[in-house]
């Protein structure tokens, strides 16, 4: 027995959706804004049951926290105490996977807790590093990325507590010391504008 629409239903419709536009600006952009930079200690091996990847502890000193030249937040802080980074090595060894906290402080007092959390790709530099080579060197931009919050009680750093951050890190050998840096930026409105020789 063939069916029949009620009054009470809507009446179909072959309507197609027109196309979203989408523009160069819908897409963020990346603001520079500050340079962290910090010492390494050596690691501790802790292993893990429960993840079955193992987890070594870093122990971070010395670092510091500077902003860019133009970012509207100034920043000139050294780390208070010592900080931590958290790494699991992926199965296949591939990638290191970061997540690190530490604190920040101003010549004033003011302080800043610094959370981030990243991706380290272990390409042929990072494993002399990692396995201590007479051959290593210091690493390139372009294999290690991070997620930065800032937490903190002072006016003065509020909108970094009310940003979104990216960075690109890089780890750097100086007289036999380990070092990491990031260059942070933050993310803002697509200005829609590629820098000059971009495709």
């Amino acid at each position: 027995m063939a069916t029949t629409n009620t009054a009470d239903e809507p009446p179909s419709s072959t309507t197609v959706p027109e196309p979203v536009t989408t523009t160069a600006t819908d897409y963020p952009s990346l603001q520079p804004a500050l340079h962290l930079r910090v010492g390494t200690w050596s690691p501790t091996v802790v292993g893990s049951l429960s993840r079955g990847t193992p987890l070594t502890v870093v122990p971070l000193v010395g670092g510091t926290l500077v902003s860019e030249p133009g970012y509207p937040v100034r920043v000139d802080a050294s780390m208070r105490g010592n900080g931590a980074d958290y790494v699991h090595t992926d199965p296949d060894g591939g990638r290191m996977r970061l997540r690190t906290d530490l604190v920040m402080a101003d010549d004033n007092g003011e302080t800043i807790h610094v959370h981030y959390t990243g991706i380290v790709d272990i390409n042929a530099d990072m494993r002399r590093i990692l396995g201590r080579s007479e051959n290593a060197r210091s690493t390139e931009y372009g294999h290690a990325f991070i997620h930065v919050t800032f937490e903190t009680g002072s006016m003065r750093y509020k909108a970094l507590e009310q940003g979104v951050f990216v960075g690109a890190g890089r780890f750097v050998l100086e007289e036999g010391d380990l070092k990491v840096e990031y260059r942070i930026s933050q993310v803002c409105k697509g200005s829609g504008l590629a820098e000059e020789g971009s495709a």
